[in-house]
């Protein structure tokens, strides 16, 4: 009869454990419900925020008007802050390494944008390359944008540029910018042979130039094609060969050059580097848009291992500023979500414009690629601007703004010259009177469907 009692009260203890053990599971069970619902909530968020779309809104870095450009094109879009339009740009102008094509983009910004050039009085050349007081075109000594060839002085353009101005320059492989630059400025001529390779290889045994940035600075017959970069972004070959600690003097070179340029872009990664230009300075799509130029039809082909050490030897102040700057450019592209992405669409919107300006090629200037425009193309100021060189642009530009000038001397300049009067390229009218604002981009994607 003892017993009967902790029976129970061992009963009611279980009965009790057992209970405790039934709430702490429906607690579980409520818990494990909150936790999965909250993290369908937040999949589905996620799913929502990185949707595929076609129109995006206007934000940065994907920034574009026309909607149905979109219709066939997905772009994970990135929201950003909004950014303001870079408008006060200085841009290093190298050579052989699609700086021409920057070029072109940068004058016709201005032109679209109404933001004047840092010009010489009409006529002038394109080959700046000591910057003058008094060569600067009348009435303009501040100006909005830089893009012409010369080498970089800060100073001057730092008093001839409005204030609050971006840098930026590209640079190239420095062999194969060698190579390109030996063809363009005809040194095959200087030393003649029976190939381009045995050519190149008289160029370096006609000259001591196993000596060059050792005792001597002087490189004879080398202007535009060795260490031109160094030498366009203000390096001294003579004091570099002075300098007791090369190596020390290059170093303090390329930690001012990366404090005086803001961007450096590369030329093996043109497209790629536009857009980071376009994201940097707050571009639309419209104002990187290029049609290819001065392409050479015949390129030339060195395998001779040698001869091309021999030919990274001599460029090696080139080397040592494309190797610094390359390795910028990657950290740069780093730090852009949806890059990839954006790239992809620009190519895409840039091939259809390149379809609807363009109907075929013809050998033109140097015996470079032309393109001949499509009836279409020649009735658009971007199609027409595109498809014209540096060098007559800037006239005409200076033609148009040079108010020192009589009619009779612009005449006597542009009139009957084949340059100003190819109906693929600008011509002065053209230059005064054309719309810059008609939607090339829209145009393109209304004829290709």
């Amino acid at each position: 009869m003892v017993a009967a009692p902790s029976i129970m009260l061992l009963s009611r203890r279980s009965l009790n454990q057992i209970l405790q053990v039934l709430r702490r599971i429906r607690c579980l069970t409520y818990g494990m419900f909150l936790v999965t619902t909250t993290t369908l909530i937040l999949y589905l968020i996620r799913d929502v925020m990185a949707v595929q779309v076609q129109v995006p809104k206007s934000s940065f870095p994907v920034r574009h008007p026309r909607a149905n450009l979109m219709q066939d094109a997905t772009v994970r879009v990135q929201y950003r802050d909004k950014c303001r339009r870079q408008d006060n740009l200085i841009f290093t102008k190298t050579h052989k390494t699609g700086s021409s094509t920057i070029t072109n983009i940068l004058l016709r910004y201005g032109e679209v944008h109404n933001k004047t050039q840092l010009l010489y009085k009409f006529p002038s050349s394109t080959e700046y390359r000591k910057l003058a007081e008094e060569k600067l075109l009348p009435g303009r000594k501040r100006a909005n944008i830089f893009s012409q060839h010369a080498s970089y002085n800060r100073s001057f353009l730092h008093s001839h540029i409005h204030p609050n101005y971006k840098t930026f320059t590209i640079l190239r492989s420095p062999v194969s910018q060698f190579l390109s630059a030996y063809s363009f400025f005809h040194k095959v001529e200087l030393y003649p042979a029976p190939t381009f390779t045995d050519s190149i290889r008289l160029f370096f045994n006609s000259h001591n130039h196993d000596k060059y940035l050792k005792s001597s600075w002087f490189c004879k017959n080398c202007g535009n094609l060795v260490n031109a970069n160094a030498v366009d972004m203000g390096l001294s070959a003579e004091a570099y060969t002075k300098s007791i600690d090369k190596e020390a003097f290059m170093e303090d070179f390329l930690q001012d050059a990366a404090s005086h340029w803001d961007l450096v872009l590369i030329t093996e990664y043109f497209d790629l580097s536009l857009v980071l230009l376009k994201r940097r300075f707050c571009l639309d799509f419209e104002d990187i848009l290029y049609l290819r130029s001065l392409e050479r039809i015949k390129k030339e082909v060195v395998e001779d291992e040698r001869l091309l050490m021999k030919i990274a030897e001599i460029q090696r102040l080139d080397i040592a500023l494309y190797q610094h700057f390359n390795e910028t450019f990657w950290r740069e592209v780093e730090k852009e979500e949806g890059i990839f992405e954006e790239l992809a669409l620009f190519q895409k919107m840039n091939k259809q414009v390149q379809d609807f300006c363009v109907k075929g090629t013809k050998v033109g200037y140097e015996g470079t690629y032309a393109n001949e425009l499509s009836k279409e193309g020649r009735q658009n100021f971007h199609c027409v601007a595109m498809n014209t060189r540096c060098l007559p642009f800037s006239i005409l530009l200076e033609a148009r703004d040079d108010k020192s000038i009589t009619n009779k001397e612009r005449d006597d300049v542009i009139k009957d010259d084949d340059i100003y009067n190819d109906p693929d390229s600008l011509s002065y009218d053209q230059i005064v009177h054309m719309d810059r604002h008609v939607d090339v981009i829209e145009l393109a994607y209304r004829n290709k469907f």
